[in-house]
């Protein structure tokens, strides 16, 4: 394969080559790859709460029926006829007992089992109903997250997320669980999902340069609300974060304020929490960071981000409220890309306060977003770059922070796991996303 030739000499420390950024070759081995044999995100529970709530998802290029049964199971399958491989849902959503095929009629329940067929007495004589039912895909949860895995691992959903549990409990247990507000948000644009997917890997550094209008727009400030001056945060990266198989597989990183000024909870309103004992399954260091932490960012691989930043406005003069959200790198072609976006917030804070949370995370993300805007023009032109042959010769250098990095400290005493340092100017979080890419895509990383 073509697109195999510029990739035998892979190197993190050299770079990634560019092409690989927008290439039909690589774009198929990311799919056989990645996308089939890992953990996927799909969705919520929140979204299938009541027997016949059903979502469509993607899996890679496959489009996936996630739905509760009448027998109160969740179950995922793959969105395809067993007659003759008709598309069988075409609806996003909605609560449905049935699903009948357009083609010939056949028609599932909805925990996957053919329960009719036309004239079956007639043309089907032999047939058994019983013998057939929609090709389920292995998922598992969570907390009230849905994973999907096509792949014949025998690795576990909890396995698999590994050390990101330690940073993903603080935001969904320690917070007492987290809910969604609205539908998902969606957009295609015209980058690779990988330049999303390691940039929510804690990209810190091209807020100086891309997200400068963000700033001189007035939807961010270098002065909180609360007092303290926002590029004076401490911080940290939590990166090269494992799987159980010793595989990288997430890095996040968390902002703090100072702790006289704490807003803390990642800004959700503290007086909501500020009177709530520590949750169960929540050990005492991992409430002490939600009890101080105002921003967090990060990617599990390959395509799950989170996001979220205390104090930020949406310039409607209404008050400010932090943008959180989770979203999806749902890759439909080399250089091309579904953004999904879900805002998600504390299950304890009322209905008008998610509602101010939506208003202003949809400001700066989405199709209209003032961060988006930033983040996609560039996507594009990395894509665009990729596209001519020139891209087989030179590689992306995600080398920021290397030549110092023995310089920069490693935090002896954070409880919590990977390899953790107290800045986030290094590119250690991008490294770790292609450090697992390069493994998955079978090649030998030199490290």
């Amino acid at each position: 394969m073509e697109s195999e030739n510029f990739m035998l000499n892979a190197d993190l420390d050299l770079g990634i080559p560019l092409k690989a950024m927008n290439d039909q070759g690589i774009f198929n081995e990311e799919i056989e790859r990645i996308f089939s044999n890992n953990w996927i995100f799909l969705g919520f529970v929140d979204e299938v709460l009541n027997p016949g709530d059903f979502v469509v998802r993607r899996i890679g290029l496959n489009s996936v029926i996630v739905v509760r049964g009448e027998d109160g199971r969740i179950r995922a399958f793959f969105n395809a006829c067993r007659h003759m491989g008709t598309e069988l849902c075409e609806a996003e959503y909605g609560r449905a007992s049935t699903f009948t095929c357009p083609y010939h009629g056949w028609t599932y329940n909805n925990m996957g089992r053919l329960v009719g067929v036309p004239v079956k007495d007639i043309a089907y004589k032999r047939f058994k109903l019983s013998d057939v039912s929609l090709y389920e895909i292995k998922i598992d949860t969570y907390e009230n997250l849905i994973f999907g895995n096509l792949g014949s691992s025998t690795q576990s959903l909890s396995d698999y997320l590994g050390e990101t549990k330690w940073y993903l409990d603080i935001f969904f247990k320690a917070s007492g669980g987290m809910k969604i507000v609205g539908k998902p948000i969606k957009f295609i644009a015209d980058f690779d999902w990988k330049s999303g997917a390691s940039n929510f890997a804690e990209d810190r550094l091209h807020t100086i340069t891309t997200h400068r209008s963000v700033v001189e727009l007035g939807y961010a400030s270098p002065i909180s609300r609360f007092g303290y001056v926002t590029p004076g945060l401490s911080e940290i990266t939590a990166c090269y974060l494992n799987d159980s198989l010793g595989r990288p597989v997430g890095a996040f990183g968390m902002r703090f304020p100072p702790e006289e000024s704490i807003p803390g909870f990642f800004g959700f309103y503290g007086d909501h929490f500020r009177e709530h004992s520590k949750p169960e399954g929540v050990s005492e260091e991992q409430y002490k960071v939600f009890q101080r932490v105002s921003h967090w960012v990060g990617t599990i691989f390959p395509n799950l981000s989170f996001f979220t930043a205390a104090d930020q406005t949406d310039k409607s003069g209404k008050p400010n409220s932090p943008v959180s959200l989770i979203r999806l790198w749902q890759p439909i072609g080399p250089g091309k890309t579904e953004v999904w976006t879900w805002v998600v917030v504390p299950r304890v804070l009322p209905d008008e306060i998610a509602k101010r949370v939506y208003e202003v995370t949809t400001s700066h993300f989405g199709p209209s977003g003032v961060a988006e805007m930033d983040d996609t023009a560039i996507w594009r032109r990395i894509s665009k770059s990729a596209s001519g042959n020139l891209a087989r010769r030179i590689s992306q250098l995600i080398i920021g922070g290397l030549d110092s990095v023995s310089d920069l400290p490693v935090l002896r005493d954070w409880r919590g796991p990977g390899l953790v340092r107290p800045t986030q100017f290094h590119e250690d979080g991008p490294r770790t996303f292609w450090k697992r890419w390069l493994m998955e895509m079978g090649y030998e990383v030199k490290w």
